[in-house]
């Protein structure tokens, strides 16, 4: 018979994990960061494998895969859009969108007539590390989340609209791919 021992089973903390008490610091995008409205921490998937019986029940294991969802941040434009231009300045130079010397800028790498050289110049370059730190209800700082080499597949668009009855300041959205995320504690 189970026996229940309070004692042991009472968590240490009993303080609710608050929305708002929360800073996104992305290397690459300094101007972002005051800004920054919302962050969605992502989804963590591991994949499973059926294994089957002979009786008419399947029964699974653990597979071999882990897959991340993107980063998804919000910010609020500011008036100069200086946080949009760097993150479009980014994306721009990944593309390498118009000009092929956005990306040998960004990178270092050599052009020839059969395109970069990849070997030359800094890879690494392209991405940018990125910690969501989530803060105690006294706003001091309790969990990093450590995004590594992350890059920027969206910039959301931007709405602007004279029919407003308030100001409702602009905000846009960005969605960030990244290798991994490691957690780590600060406290």
């Amino acid at each position: 018979m189970a026996t229940a021992d309070w004692q042991t089973t009472l968590p240490t903390n009993l303080n609710y994990l608050s929305p708002v008490n929360f800073d996104l610091i992305i290397n690459k995008l300094p101007k972002t960061r005051y800004f920054c409205v919302g962050a969605t921490l992502p989804n963590i998937n591991f994949s499973e494998a059926a294994l089957d019986t002979k009786l008419a029940i399947s029964s699974y294991v653990p597979g071999d895969k882990i897959t991340f969802d993107p980063l998804n941040v919000r910010f609020i434009v500011d008036e100069d859009m200086t946080n949009y231009k760097e993150i479009f300045n980014w994306i721009m130079s990944l593309g390498p969108g118009i000009d092929t010397e956005d990306f040998v800028d960004l990178t270092g790498v050599t052009k020839s007539e059969l395109g970069f050289d990849t070997r030359s110049g800094d890879m690494k370059k392209m991405y940018s590390d990125a910690a969501l730190i989530i803060n105690t209800s006294a706003n001091n700082p309790n969990l990093e989340f450590m995004f590594e080499d992350c890059f920027p597949t969206s910039l959301g668009a931007v709405t602007l609209a004279t029919d407003s009855t308030e100001v409702e300041y602009v905000v846009a959205d960005l969605t960030l791919r990244y290798t991994l995320f490691k957690i780590r504690t600060s406290t």
